[in-house]
């Protein structure tokens, strides 16, 4: 009996060895199956062109409205709205009545005080040679000389009353400022016009055009640099249905200060427009096209990890081991973001998998990693 209690224990326990043997393999199986797989892509040094957009907005050469400095009834309409219209060119004539009866009243004073003038002189020269020949007092003579200096003095005053009620005149007839289009009609013909108050039209000289963008204060070095005509900067204009303006333009000028409520400065580009396709106060997007150098670095913004203000990416070691590395992103030219700083050419970026994986982790490698490269 005891014999064959012995063996049952003898055997249990073989089965128990062996059932523990096999636990442990299948640990160890398990545990070489955890390794999780990634793709990753070697990070090379080539040249980029890159686009960065700024919002912006058309501005023409010059607008200016029309605005009559004297009051009346609108008369007459001589330019049709939306022509276009040459400096100088007559476009509307208020009621000029008044103003021709005032000049006629004001002339009449001049010719007046120009016969009074006359007189007066005519007096001086004559007490004067009297007075040479002591027939007559020196009081008279300078009685004489006061009075003609009063009536030159008159002539004088009644000569500018003529002007301003001749330009009275010649002000009822509105006339183009600049040469551009003429807008739509604020007014018709009879109502009133208040002397610089009443707007009638506009005039736009949109060519060339005008486009109105902000840039950060620290990209101003290098707007300076480009306003020189140094780089490869290009510019165009996007429309807000996304087509393209086909003409390119160029920075005329940067301004002069920093607006520090925002932190931004202005830069204003130049366009042609012969076609008129643009008009001033539309909204559009400025596009600056540039080449980078050929040491620029760029990844595949999938790759990139945002944390709240931290920006990173995970590179796999020669051990194959997970290390963050944090990153500075630039711009972004189709799907890839491009970096200054924190990657190195040849550095191995995980492109596919991040969500599987954690810092520290020893990954396997699928595929033949092939570069970060191409130009765009």
């Amino acid at each position: 009996m005891d014999l064959k209690i012995k063996s049952t224990l003898l055997v249990s326990a073989i089965f128990c060895g062996a059932c523990g043997g096999g636990k442990q393999q299948q640990a160890g199986m398990m545990g070489g199956r955890m390794k999780a797989t990634v793709v990753a892509a070697e990070v090379v040094a080539t040249s980029y062109t890159v686009a960065d957009n700024f919002p912006g907005t058309l501005v023409a050469h010059d607008v200016v409205e029309i605005r009559a400095d004297v009051t009346g009834f609108l008369e007459a309409i001589k330019a049709k709205d939306g022509s276009l219209v040459k400096k100088g060119q007559p476009l509307y004539e208020i009621d000029r009545s008044r103003y021709t009866a005032a000049y006629g009243q004001v002339a009449a004073s001049q010719q007046q005080a120009e016969a009074d003038l006359a007189q007066r002189e005519k007096d001086y020269e004559r007490y004067k040679s009297l007075l040479e020949h002591d027939a007559i007092s020196k009081q008279t003579v300078d009685q004489a000389y006061t009075a003609m200096l009063t009536s030159k003095a008159n002539l004088a005053a009644a000569k500018a009353s003529v002007a301003r009620a001749g330009t009275d005149v010649n002000h009822a007839i509105l006339r183009a400022p600049v040469t551009g289009r003429i807008g739509i009609a604020q007014i018709k013909v009879g109502d009133i016009v208040n002397a610089g108050q009443t707007v009638i039209n506009n005039i736009v000289n949109e060519h060339p055009m005008f486009a109105d963008f902000d840039v950060p204060q620290a990209s101003l070095p290098h707007f300076i640099q480009v306003e020189k005509g140094k780089g490869s900067e290009k510019f165009f204009l996007r429309f807000t249905s996304g087509e393209s303006y086909p003409e390119e333009g160029k920075i005329m000028t940067i301004n002069n200060m920093v607006d520090q409520q925002t932190g931004t400065i202005k830069v204003r580009l130049v366009f042609q427009n012969k076609d008129g396709l643009l008009k001033s106060g539309m909204s559009c997007v400025v596009v600056m096209q540039y080449t980078t150098p050929e040491t620029q670095l760029a990844i595949p913004t999938k790759a990139i990890i945002q944390n709240l203000s931290e920006t990173s990416v995970y590179i796999v070691t020669k051990d194959n081991v997970v290390k963050p590395v944090d990153i500075t992103p630039g711009a972004v030219t189709d799907t890839l973001t491009l970096v200054t700083g924190g990657l190195q050419a040849g550095d191995r970026l995980v492109v596919e998998g991040l969500q599987k994986i954690k810092p520290g982790d020893t990954v396997n490698i699928a595929g033949a990693g092939g570069p970060v490269t191409g130009k765009q």
